[in-house]
């Protein structure tokens, strides 16, 4: 889904980024100008999971959007952001200080599956707007950064879900949005990781359209009886955004 222009007021720096912000200059977004691009997704996700975060892990956290805006509704939240491509987490390093986040929030350019980078059981929340279109499954963008960040060249959903098995303390929440037509593969890929859903919400360009996309939160199997699935989230309504996103993009109280 793409971020509209009204969630967005960019400023060009330069033909390489822009400036953006969320959450109606709130959240500052330094982004490629070309190339890869925040969408709706890390709002919805942000807009999904239910404060506190405690200290959390943003896996393939791009520019910084999903975390920025969890670091924005929670102040006492602390994080760290794994992004692959250098430039990306340059830009977002970059964000980190134009948003005052220095204290609370760091990113690390590395490949988030390498040994020994992320300390075990040591994160309340795992976050993630992960790469969602398994190889051989629609056409590669010829922009690299879009090909990795969209689709599963480095990293797959076993591989993300693995990190974020061990990543997790024992009673931590697992996030996430996803395609709606791989919701069965990915209650499975969970349970194969011993995480189940604990919540379900399913995304709707219109009311009554069949879901995009769905937002989820896993923990431990053990500690979920059964899945709260929760009303559809639709995105827009009359033309515009309904009014439960204009609140999640900070435009409705």
């Amino acid at each position: 889904m793409s971020l509209a222009d009204d969630a967005r007021e960019p400023q060009e720096e330069s033909e390489d980024v822009t400036h953006d912000t969320l959450l109606r200059g709130r959240v500052k977004l330094i982004q490629p100008a070309r190339g890869f691009r925040s969408s709706l997704d890390p709002v919805l996700l942000a807009g999904f999971v239910q404060a506190p975060y405690g200290h959390f892990l943003d896996i393939g956290c791009g520019t910084g959007a999903l975390s920025f805006l969890l670091l924005a509704r929670d102040p006492a939240a602390t994080g760290l952001g794994v992004e692959i491509q250098p430039r990306l987490a340059g830009l977002a390093a970059r964000s980190v200080a134009a948003n005052g986040f220095d204290a609370r929030f760091a990113v690390a350019a590395a490949d988030v599956r390498a040994p020994g980078l992320l300390p075990h059981s040591a994160f309340d929340l795992v976050a993630s707007n992960p790469p969602f279109r398994p190889l051989g499954k629609g056409l590669l963008p010829p922009q690299t950064e879009r090909s990795l960040a969209h689709h599963e060249v480095a990293l797959t959903l076993a591989e993300w879900l693995r990190v974020a098995q061990v990543a997790l303390q024992p009673e931590g929440r697992l996030a996430a949005i996803y395609p709606a037509e791989r919701l069965d593969e990915m209650r499975a890929a969970l349970a194969a990781h011993g995480l189940a859903m604990a919540r379900l919400r399913m995304v709707q360009a219109q009311a009554g359209a069949r879901a995009s996309r769905f937002c989820f939160e896993a923990r431990r199997s053990a500690l979920v009886a059964e899945t709260k699935t929760e009303t559809p989230l639709v995105v827009h309504e009359q033309g515009r955004y309904s009014a439960e996103v204009r609140a999640m993009l900070g435009e409705e109280s």
